[in-house]
């Protein structure tokens, strides 16, 4: 019996992750985006309500009963008014960011991350200046658009990889997705 729990958990391949994602993430995602951008930025946005209450309610939306803490998320980031140039000093980045630019060029934006501990990485995004990671330091994150929970980290790494690779195949032109590893 405990083989057959630990096996509803687990991926045997990479196949049958994708397909988890394929059928679970990316229906989210797609119906998160079918909502058009909105040029000011939303007052239930992450970069300005934020708080332990507003994460905890938004990760909610995501629980699966288990008591998983590995998870991949999926979030919606919204574009800066200023050049990249002055973005990189006001950010300290030395280094030309090529993805920074290419993310200027697109309507729609989305971040896909991994972490063992949800709350508290979504609250650093939200808080930007130095705590989360570039891209959401550069394009502030405004809506949680999925989470989803894993078994191990290992498990959790291989999952964001998958989810960025199916998310920038499946949706439009005008999406840029970023996954830092």
């Amino acid at each position: 019996m405990a083989s057959t729990e630990k096996r509803r958990w687990r991926y045997a391949t990479e196949s049958e992750l994708e397909d988890k994602i394929r059928s679970k993430t990316l229906p989210r995602v797609e119906s998160a985006l079918f909502d058009p951008v909105s040029s000011d930025c939303p007052n239930e946005c992450l970069c300005h309500n934020v708080d332990e209450r507003r994460i905890a309610e938004l990760l909610k939306q995501f629980a699966d009963g288990s008591l998983r803490t590995d998870a991949v998320y999926v979030l919606e980031c919204r574009q800066r008014t200023v050049t990249e140039k002055v973005l990189r000093e006001e950010f300290h980045l030395q280094t030309n960011r090529s993805w920074a630019h290419r993310a200027q060029e697109k309507e729609r934006l989305l971040y896909v991350g991994v972490t063992q501990a949800a709350a508290t990485r979504l609250k650093q995004h939200a808080a930007g200046r130095g705590r989360g990671a570039n891209f959401s330091q550069i394009f502030p994150a405004s809506r949680l658009l999925s989470v989803d929970w894993y078994g191990s980290t290992s498990e959790a790494y291989q999952a964001e990889s998958i989810t960025a690779d199916v998310l920038d195949e499946a949706t439009s032109d005008d999406v840029y997705v970023s996954q830092p590893g």
